[in-house]
């Protein structure tokens, strides 16, 4: 197995960029809305190709850093492809069209000075324009060390995102495992090593909580502002940013103590591998709680941050997990409650506590070497405790700093 690289995005809030600036933005979109008309018209899906047929051509009608002209390449490719599978689907969906203004250029395009904030963002030969960012402790803590490598840079009016990269560290051999459910309101698991099990939970942080007051907050807004709609989207798209912001800091703080309870373990993290495609029979309320439900982010931000500390995370098919005995195997083809009953052998347990003990057989079943090193029956967990892996009202280190956005921007734009 090759080398595993992880990838992080800096963001950097910025106010009033420059308008040379803000022209390569311009100009960057034109270029891109070209590129995607070009690539339809002759059936391109490379950028090797696209650069052939395009290239000549947009570089001598706009006046921008030639180097920058591959990289709308990619940004149009990326768009026609999604084009594409939507219409292989058969869904309806129209030509896309880059409407944000923005600009996204490869490492080698661009400097950035670690120490001191200050971009350089090259407009055209001959001419640039510095931006000093407002660096936060969290932002130094991770430029400051070099083991992290620049990557893309993406501008925008508001925003300046820097990705950057690093290698992680090889995996340990697990002598222990944690087994999580995923669930609305929390994160519900089994941890099991040699000797002994026992389960745990973790709440969210009232995630499903927050998301409902914004909803409702969303809906009344919409409702109160139905005749001035340009207000309206400006309201609604604050209190989007609002739900994610609050939804977010919530998770990380929980992604955080699974990873850290895991390598102070020395356990692998077993996750499911879930999807809603195809789900239906459900209301509408139900359909809308679902796709609300950031299964996906909470996973991604484990997996991340996993392998940055050399975690090894093992996925596994989520197919009957809940209702699944894990005594003697017997499934239940009905609708379980709150609490799993098994009509053969009498067991009883919470529905989610059940599924995470299915979801850890599962995995010894598919690793050997967790197999080897693990060793629990499900039967001295039935009438276990639940206990918390980690407190989320503790207070120790406080939220992490970010940049508030209020910090001044200045700006110079340099001609030689």
């Amino acid at each position: 197995m090759g080398t595993i690289h992880v990838v992080r995005s800096l963001a950097f809030p910025v106010e009033g960029l420059p308008t040379p600036l803000l022209g390569l933005l311009g100009e960057f979109r034109l270029i891109v809305n070209k590129s995607i008309r070009i690539a339809l018209r002759e059936d391109i899906r490379s950028r090797f190709r696209l650069s052939r047929a395009a290239y000549a051509g947009l570089s001598a009608e706009h006046d921008v850093y030639k180097q920058l002209i591959p990289s709308a390449f990619e940004v149009a490719l990326a768009s026609l492809k999604n084009y594409r599978r939507r219409i292989r689907q058969g869904k309806k969906t129209n030509i896309p069209y880059l409407r944000r203004l923005l600009v996204k250029a490869e490492s080698q395009s661009y400097r950035f000075d670690r120490s001191t904030g200050r971009l350089r963002v090259p407009i055209r030969r001959g001419e640039h324009v510095d931006v000093d960012l407002p660096i936060s402790e969290w932002h130094r803590s991770i430029l400051s060390d070099p083991s992290w490598g620049l990557g893309s840079l993406t501008v925008t009016p508001a925003l300046i995102s820097l990705a950057v990269r690093k290698a992680a560290p090889k995996a340990y051999e697990p002598t222990s495992a944690i087994a999580l459910d995923t669930n609305e309101d929390s994160l519900d698991g089994v941890v099991a090593a040699s000797v002994d099990a026992h389960i745990v939970t973790l709440p969210l942080g009232g995630v499903r909580r927050v998301q409902a007051t914004h909803f409702r907050r969303r809906r009344r807004l919409a409702e109160k502002k139905a005749h001035d709609w340009r207000v309206r989207r400006r309201l609604l798209a604050r209190e989007g940013r609002r739900e994610r912001n609050r939804v977010r800091q919530r998770l990380h703080r929980v992604s955080k103590s699974v990873v850290v309870a895991a390598k102070g373990q020395g356990a692998a993290i077993v996750l499911e591998n879930l999807t809603l495609q195809g789900a239906g029979g459900r209301s509408r309320r139900m359909n809308r709680r679902l796709s609300s439900w950031p299964r996906r982010e909470i996973h991604r931000q484990i997996e991340y941050k996993a392998a940055l500390a050399g975690v090894p995370v093992i996925k596994i098919n989520p197919a009957w997990t809940s209702k699944t005995c894990p005594a003697c195997g017997a499934r239940r083809r009905d609708r379980v409650g709150k609490d799993f009953v098994c009509l053969v052998c009498d067991w009883e347990m919470d529905r989610q506590h059940n599924a995470a003990l299915n979801i850890l057989k599962t995995a010894l079943a598919s690793n050997e070497a967790l197999a080897r090193a693990v060793r629990f029956q499900p039967g001295a967990l039935r009438h276990d405790v639940v206990s918390p892996l980690y407190d989320p009202l503790r207070r120790e280190g406080g939220a992490r700093e970010e940049p508030s956005g209020a910090e001044s921007l200045q700006a110079t734009v340099i001609t030689r």
